[in-house]
C-alpha cells in the first residue's frame, strides 16, 4: 500500500508535513560541514548558555551567531541563505497561510553522556496562539532539516486540534509528568528523514525527540512565529532568549545573502531592532558609569557590602 505523506498544504489537518529533497545532496553536505564546525565552536566557547554545554547537551541555540563564523564569513552567508531559501519560505507560507516572522535557529546533535528518550509534550505558548488568524496551528511552527539520516522525531498526528485523550494525559501530564518518557504513546508516528529532507510541525501537537549517543544526529531547525504572535509577545514581555539577536544590526551581517532571503531577515530586524537598541543603550549607560567610577577611584557601589 502506498503511504501518502502530509504536505505543507495539509499540515493544519495532520500536525506535520514532510518535504522530501528540500535540499540537494551537495547543499545538505555543505550545511552538515558548517553545522559540525559550529557545534565544535559552541562546545569550546559557547555564546549562549541556554542550554549549558555538557555531556547531556543535545542542542544549541543561534548557530547563526556571527562569532561562530568569524573566520568563515562565507559559511554564515551560506547558512543564512539556506534557512530562508525560496523552497523553505514557500513550504512555511503554504503550511501557515498567514504572515510570519523568522524567529530562531537551533542545531540538534548527539549527547556525549548517556542515551535517553525525550519527554512527550505540547509546547506551552499561552495566549500566543489565540491572537493568530488560525489558532489551531499555534503561534508558528518548527522546520527541521535533516543533515544526517534521522528518525529521532516522534509526534501524534492531529493532536494539535484537541485536548489530551485520557491515555495521552496519563503519559504527558499525570502524576507530575513522571511517565512522559513512555514508549507506549498511542498513535505516535516516527518521522524518517534522509539528508536534505525536512519536516514541519506545529508546536501544539504532542511530540518528542530521541537523544541517543549511538545514533548519529544532526538536524538544523528553523523556528518561525506568526506576525500576530510576535506583536503580542513584544507587548507582553519584550525580548526573550530566542529573539535577543542584536548581531542582525551589524552592517555587514547580511553580506552575501540573496535578496529574497534578505527580505525575510529584514522583517525580523524590523520587528525587534527597537528592543535591541534599547537594551544596548541601557548596557552602555552602565558601562560608562563603571568606567567613570574606575577613573575616579571612588568605591564601587555595585560591589559594596
Amino acid at each position: 500500500m502506498t503511504v501518502v505523506e502530509p504536505t505543507p498544504a495539509t499540515m493544519q489537518e495532520h500536525s506535520y508535513a514532510i518535504v522530501r529533497g528540500l535540499f540537494d545532496p551537495s547543499t545538505a553536505e555543505r550545511l552538515r560541514q558548517i553545522c559540525e564546525r559550529v557545534e565544535a565552536e559552541w562546545r569550546r566557547a559557547p555564546r549562549c548558555e541556554n542550554p549549558p554545554v555538557g555531556p547531556q547537551a543535545y542542542y544549541m541555540r543561534h548557530p547563526n551567531d556571527p562569532e561562530y563564523h568569524r573566520d568563515h564569513p562565507d559559511d554564515l552567508a551560506f547558512l543564512l541563505n539556506a534557512m530562508a531559501a525560496p523552497q523553505v519560505v514557500a513550504s512555511i507560507s503554504e503550511a501557515l497561510d498567514e504572515e510570519y516572522v523568522f524567529g530562531l535557529a537551533s542545531l540538534y546533535f548527539n549527547p556525549s553522556g548517556h542515551s535517553e528518550d525525550g519527554t512527550w509534550h505540547k509546547d506551552k505558548i499561552g495566549a500566543e496562539a489565540e491572537v493568530s488568524k488560525k489558532p489551531a496551528t499555534g503561534a508558528g511552527l518548527q522546520f527541521q532539516i535533516a543533515l544526517a539520516p534521522s528518525d529521532d522525531l516522534e509526534l501524534v498526528p492531529g493532536s494539535h486540534l484537541r485536548d489530551y485523550t485520557p491515555a495521552e494525559h496519563a503519559i504527558c501530564v499525570a502524576d507530575g509528568e513522571i511517565h512522559n518518557r513512555s514508549n507506549d504513546m498511542p498513535g505516535a508516528t516516527r518521522i524518517v528523514m534522509e539528508p536534505g529532507d525536512a519536516v514541519l510541525f506545529t508546536q501544539l501537537c504532542i511530540h518528542r525527540g530521541r537523544y541517543y549517543t549511538d545514533k548519529p544526529r544532526l538536524t538544523l531547525m528553523v523556528s518561525v512565529k506568526k506576525k500576530a504572535a510576535v506583536e503580542h509577545t513584544l507587548r507582553q514581555r519584550g525580548l526573550d532568549y530566542a529573539t535577543d539577536q542584536p548581531w542582525f544590526l551589524r552592517p555587514a551581517y547580511l553580506r552575501g545573502v540573496e535578496p529574497e532571503a534578505r527580505a525575510i531577515y529584514q522583517q525580523f530586524i524590523d520587528s525587534y531592532q527597537a528592543h535591541w537598541r534599547a537594551k544596548l543603550r541601557e548596557g552602555l549607560q552602565y558601562s560608562s558609569l563603571l568606567a567613570a567610577l574606575a577613573e575616579s577611584g571612588a568605591p564601587n557601589p555595585f560591589f559594596a557590602e
